[in-house]
């Protein structure tokens, strides 16, 4: 079946075809085995066929019948039998579980660290902050923070000075998802190079994404230059000397959806030229992260691509601005869910290993999933890569790395933006404390804001110890305001004031109390 991740969302009304339950009892019958054949067939040809478990039993039907639709548009013709479109549905449907199983409450174990809200550095009535990027663009002993803003449609500046904390917006750009801070026309002063989505729900045909260049003037503005446009929606760009010729080029992942997405590179040819060369076609690109898989001193990349491939993909420089493409990770079924991957040396062993988490549930079935969490992949060397769990969390869509509680390793900070938000028992925001051997105990966060995808660790307070800045998407009223029958927005006008971006700082406890984390 088809999964529309990470900024790729339709939110679709559940629809129970009972109708069609009752024309597959009166069909001719056939055994289980003959339709796992026939699941085989069909969904196989895009992806792994999924188990019936991985979702309740009132929407496969809705879930096959839209499939079966899909695959029509996409070849011109029917492709699956009204018949075996009743056979389907009627094993999906007999043989799901009528509700999902909800994760457990888990216990806190004992920490010595705690985490606490002491600035709300700004509100709104619909946050949707995509991306925080800890800078320091201007060369001063100051904290900031690069916001993307999908609200406002904005890259802006968050800068505490002196406990007094301001926002200035440095560009209007339409829906911001990634921001790379460099110098990259090597005048000395620090430039951001932003991805941007152009639309956040299902394009329609439409490309609206684009590459950004805000080049920042001796005034301290930026000037703005666009560097790529008219493509899908753009996730991630990463600034860095792909070709060895002694300048920036631009790696670049292309979401897509409903339009192609691809992952690329910008070659920096000077004077403002670049050409675009295409590594792989694949809608669901969520990043492009350099990485040196083979150890010959050349700029690999990974990728984690959603929608039905779920996989990891490396691209292996052969030294000559062209790569090859191998599998490094494949999920065991198209709707994982995957949300973010980071490269990270978290076991310190001089490799980079790949850091992932899963809890997209933005798709033809929006609740939180019992599959959702936060995994790694050990790097062993020679391409090969070991499976390793951390956690099952609901809607996990961000992670952080940084050693939290100075004991010399990696622990991890997760949040959530798919979540039962009614249960209070239900966390946003967690950090799993790293024993040194990769064994992770789970924490809570008390009190970081409803559903967060913009996620950073900084020293804020001065104090040595990393604190964590938290940015706010409220996909949860996102969806309220969108309608699936004609995929349009309400008018619905909003006057509690949110959580936007909240400064929770990293502080001793003195006295260790027993919590719930999930």
């Amino acid at each position: 079946m088809y999964h529309f991740t990470l900024f790729g969302c339709i939110f679709s009304a559940l629809i129970i075809s009972l109708p069609i339950f009752a024309q597959a009892q009166q069909s001719k019958p056939k055994t289980v085995k003959q339709i796992i054949a026939l699941t085989n067939q069909y969904c196989g040809a895009c992806h792994a066929p999924p188990s019936p478990q991985l979702l309740p039993k009132k929407s496969w039907p809705y879930i096959v019948k839209t499939m079966a639709e899909m695959a029509q548009e996409n070849f011109g013709k029917p492709y699956i039998s009204a018949e075996h479109i009743r056979d389907i549905t009627a094993y999906y449907y007999g043989t799901s579980p009528t509700e999902l199983p909800k994760l457990p409450y888990h216990e806190t174990k004992e920490r010595n660290r705690q985490f606490i809200p002491t600035k709300y550095i700004s509100r709104s009535t619909l946050p949707m902050i995509a991306h925080i990027n800890p800078v320091n663009l201007f060369k001063n002993n100051n904290t900031e923070f690069l916001i993307s803003d999908d609200e406002n449609n904005a890259v802006s500046l968050i800068t505490m000075a002196q406990n007094k904390i301001s926002e200035k917006v440095l560009a209007e750009i339409k829906m911001p998802s990634h921001t790379e801070v460099v110098d990259y026309d090597k005048d000395g002063k620090k430039d951001i190079i932003v991805a941007s989505l152009g639309l956040f729900f299902t394009p329609q045909g439409k490309n609206q994404g684009k590459v950004t260049l805000l080049k920042q003037l001796e005034s301290g503005d930026f000037d703005k230059q666009v560097l790529l446009e008219n493509v899908g929606r753009v996730t991630d760009v990463k600034a860095l000397d792909i070709d060895g010729d002694n300048d920036l080029d631009i790696a670049i992942a292309i979401f897509g959806a409903d339009v192609p997405g691809e992952l690329a590179w910008l070659e920096n040819k000077g004077d403002d030229k670049h050409i675009k060369h295409t590594l792989m076609k694949a809608t669901g690109a969520l990043n492009l992260s350099p990485i040196d898989l083979n150890n010959d001193g050349l700029i690999d990349f990974v990728s984690l691509i959603t929608q039905q491939h779920e996989l990891i993909a490396g691209f292996i420089n052969k030294g000559d601005g062209t790569f090859t493409t191998t599998k490094l990770f494949q999920a065991n079924h198209p709707l994982m869910g995957f949300t973010s991957l980071k490269t990270v040396d978290l076991d310190g062993d001089n490799d980079l290993d790949l850091l992932m988490t899963n809890g997209d549930a933005n798709d033809l079935q929006t609740d939180p999933k019992p599959y959702h969490g936060v995994q790694w992949l050990e790097n062993k060397g020679d391409l090969k890569f070991e499976f390793k769990d951390i956690a099952r969390f609901y809607g996990a869509v961000s992670s952080a790395v940084g050693d939290l509680d100075k004991d010399g390793d990696l622990d991890i900070v997760v949040s959530s933006w798919n979540n039962y938000w009614d249960d209070p028992k239900r966390q946003s925001l967690v950090w799993f404390e790293n024993d040194g051997k990769q064994n992770f105990s789970r924490h809570n966060v008390p009190g970081a804001p409803k559903s967060i995808t913009g996620l950073a660790l900084a020293d804020v307070t001065g104090n040595s110890y990393l604190d964590i800045i938290a940015g706010s998407f409220r996909m949860d009223l996102v969806k309220e305001q969108y309608n699936p029958a004609n995929n349009t927005t309400k008018n619905i006008i909003r006057k509690v004031q949110l959580e936007r971006v909240v400064l929770l700082e990293n502080s001793k406890i003195i006295e260790i109390q027993p919590g719930l984390s999930h």
